[in-house]
């Protein structure tokens, strides 16, 4: 129903500009054949790399905002069996105008319900955002995102890769362990996959030579309710494809 006042159309456009399927590619987040070979392929426990994910107006203004942002922080912990070492900003005090805006964009009421729509699980929850900067010798060890915090269930993962230049002898890859497959950061692309037992990656070191940045924006699309379980997640019996569906 198309609004017929200025009031509500304006209110409608405002909400537009704050879902990501408006920014993004329309070949592909605007196609529903596309829409509907993600959904089946999350549900099925696979992994979907969208290259030329958003516009790249959007793509270039959030690599300059984090190309020049300096105030990132060390993270790291070590744990059995697991550890990391790597640069954030998860502070949103410290984001920069343009940060603030694209987590309004990833965290929008239309967001996440185009997500809960192509994951097929409830996204209704807190939106989980940082940025991540993965300078020489940082790294993260195998994971599967798994729990989260109580009240923001994690759901669906997203990595949008911002790295310009990256060449693969540089490391920084995102290693999908189901089918042993590296994903050398690509400017542009974006990873998405259901959070689930079976769904273990991490991100291999990254090299001294390395002369460019591996910039990324990612978290998680969460529920207030404990993690559900899908076609791909069953530990035995399971049919899911496990796959890497690339969409160009």
């Amino acid at each position: 129903m198309v609004p017929d006042n200025r009031e509500e159309k304006n209110a409608l456009l405002g909400q537009m500009l704050t879902s990501l399927e408006f920014v993004a590619n329309p070949h592909i987040l605007g196609n529903e054949v596309s829409k509907r070979q993600i959904s089946h392929h999350l549900a099925n426990g696979g992994l979907v790399l969208i290259r030329d994910a958003l516009l790249e107006s959007v793509a270039e203004r959030m690599f300059a905002c984090l190309d020049q942002f300096s105030a990132w922080q060390v993270f790291e912990d070590y744990q059995t069996n697991f550890h990391y070492h790597h640069h954030n900003i998860y502070d949103g005090a410290l984001y920069p105008p343009d940060l603030e805006w694209c987590r309004g964009i990833f965290g929008s009421e239309l967001t996440k319900s185009l997500m809960q729509t192509l994951s097929q699980r409830d996204c209704s929850g807190e939106t989980v955002f940082s940025a991540s900067w993965y300078l020489p010798g940082d790294y993260s060890l195998p994971h599967d995102d798994l729990p989260g915090d109580e009240g923001a269930y994690r759901q669906v993962a997203f990595v949008w890769h911002l790295s310009k230049s990256w060449q693969p002898h540089w490391g920084g890859d995102l290693f999908w362990c189901q089918k042993n497959r590296y994903i050398t950061p690509s400017f542009n692309s974006l990873i998405l996959f259901n959070v689930s037992p079976k769904n273990s990656h991490h991100v291999t070191q990254v090299s001294p030579f390395a002369a460019a940045k591996r910039l990324a924006i990612s978290g998680w699309w969460t529920s207030r309710t404990e993690n559900q379980v899908g076609p791909g997640d069953e530990v035995a019996g399971s049919t899911g494809e496990q796959e890497l569906l690339e969409l160009i």
